[in-house]
């Protein structure tokens, strides 16, 4: 059965609206908790306070994967997809059932989101206005044009693809989202990770050569993942279904520079081992 996209905005990490308003997927009190969670690892990216090969670096996506079943050890059930485009304050991320997103749609639902925040800020200039009068805009037009237009997209959303792709990108493969080169892997206590303790990660392979800095930005990055992985799964489940599951969970945020394009794979996994819970943190190319 297809569900279809959820769809919110905020303005400097303050939660604005979602499209559908109907509780779809994710209650409301989760999505708003997302939205600040991710407004806060985008600000990370855009204040380049951590490159790759000196680059600057954006989020395409987020890959929220569900937990392993503790009889099978495998996938099971519905693992998520999130997009999110932040420029100037204003962002906005869309988030699918992972069965219902390709990597053709991951890259229209991206330029999308771009093209949304851009819209916004055009208008709120044209306007005479800043950023942070958006929550105070509720009933203005600036505020439910949006609305409208991500009410409406889904309407001929595969269409609009289509078009795209064969305009932007007539290549798109799936390939583009397979990556094989390690640059980076870690392994940290959940423990020391919460205490923001990142510098005391066990490396074991480190082809980036990252500061100590940057390195502690990694696993704080690494830290809002298992969090957010927590509570979109731990909210969805009874206590019952909890308990039948591994404390396992992965997330993977995809990465683009900024200038060069190039795309890199943010992958972290948690997971307990006699009782002592880990967190390891891998970077491909």
């Amino acid at each position: 059965m297809h569900i279809g996209p959820l769809r919110w905005g905020s303005s400097e990490g303050v939660f604005l609206f979602r499209v559908p308003e109907e509780e779809r997927i994710l209650s409301s009190d989760v999505v708003m908790l997302l939205s600040s969670s991710l407004y806060a690892i985008q600000v990370f990216l855009e204040h380049g306070e951590i490159k790759i090969n000196n680059e600057q670096l954006a989020i395409i996506r987020i890959n929220f994967h569900p937990p392993f079943s503790e009889e099978i050890e495998e996938d099971t059930g519905q693992g998520f997809v999130i997009h999110s485009s932040l420029k100037d304050g204003i962002c906005f991320q869309s988030l699918f059932v992972a069965n219902e997103i390709t990597p053709e749609l991951s890259e229209f639902e991206k330029a999308f989101l771009d093209s949304v925040v851009n819209n916004l800020l055009e208008t709120l200039a044209k306007e005479g206005r800043n950023v942070s009068d958006i929550p105070f805009l509720r009933d203005r037009e600036v505020i439910e044009e949006t609305e409208s237009m991500l009410h409406e997209i889904d309407t001929k959303y595969k269409s609009l693809v289509a078009s795209w792709s064969l305009a932007v990108n007539p290549d798109c493969e799936d390939s583009q989202f397979e990556f094989s080169n390690v640059l980076y892997n870690g392994k940290i206590r959940i423990e020391e990770l919460f205490y923001d303790l990142g510098e005391r990660a066990i490396e074991t392979f480190d082809q980036l050569m990252l500061s100590k800095e940057e390195k502690i930005i990694l696993y704080k990055i690494a830290k809002s993942l298992v969090s957010l992985s927590g509570l979109i799964y731990e909210r969805q489940e009874t206590n019952q279904q909890i308990k039948d599951k591994l404390k396992f969970y992965h997330s993977e945020i995809l990465l683009e520079s900024l200038v060069t394009k190039k795309k890199y794979r943010l992958d972290v996994r948690s997971y307990d081992i006699e009782g002592e819970s880990y967190c390891d943190l891998t970077i491909m190319s």
